[in-house]
């Protein structure tokens, strides 16, 4: 064994044990720093995802209510259809194309999915969680139509309104 000699450079095993209690506690804040940013990263992402699957399934219900020619729907509540419910919306949508003059659409509900099934099912919007219509009394076709998402803890709820053109006075 080595004897340490007066006024050798060096560290003590106490200075050592401080500076490693000292980095092991700023690796810790910035590791919590960090965690705490990817929550929120992945928050914010949640509720982006799901303002933008509220927007997608509006953005597919709003054109085919306005272009509709006829309407049917089960559960229907008095003047409420909740597609969250086990209800299901079925429209008749004008083609353009020659031999079959209408399009049937049938939207509903399967888990998280909203489906539009013209012939297929074809989930247009996820982690939907209600899908609300409700006609306006008086209004000549109007209907008030509420679609709400969740996801990881976030949700989002979007209402809008459309009138369906096609059955307005008449139908």
């Amino acid at each position: 064994m080595r004897k340490v000699e007066v006024g050798e450079k060096g560290f003590t095993l106490i200075e050592t044990i401080v500076a490693a209690a000292l980095l092991s506690l700023v690796f810790t804040t910035i590791s919590l720093y960090y965690t705490s940013l990817v929550r929120l990263w992945d928050k914010g992402n949640d509720q982006t995802e799901v303002q933008q699957q509220v927007r997608v399934a509006l953005g597919e219900l709003v054109p085919d209510l306005q272009q509709t020619q006829s309407l049917n729907y089960h559960t229907f509540t008095s003047d409420t259809l909740n597609l969250g419910d086990g209800g299901e919306l079925r429209l008749n949508i004008p083609q353009l194309t020659e031999g079959n003059p209408v399009l049937p659409v049938r939207y509903y509900l399967r888990g998280d999915s909203l489906i539009r099934d013209t012939g297929g099912r074809n989930p247009i919007a996820m982690h939907i969680t209600r899908v609300k219509l409700k006609y306006r009394a008086g209004s000549e076709g109007l209907v008030e139509i509420e679609v709400e998402a969740a996801k990881g803890g976030t949700a989002a709820k979007m209402v809008t309104s459309v009138y369906l053109r096609n059955l307005r006075g008449g139908g």
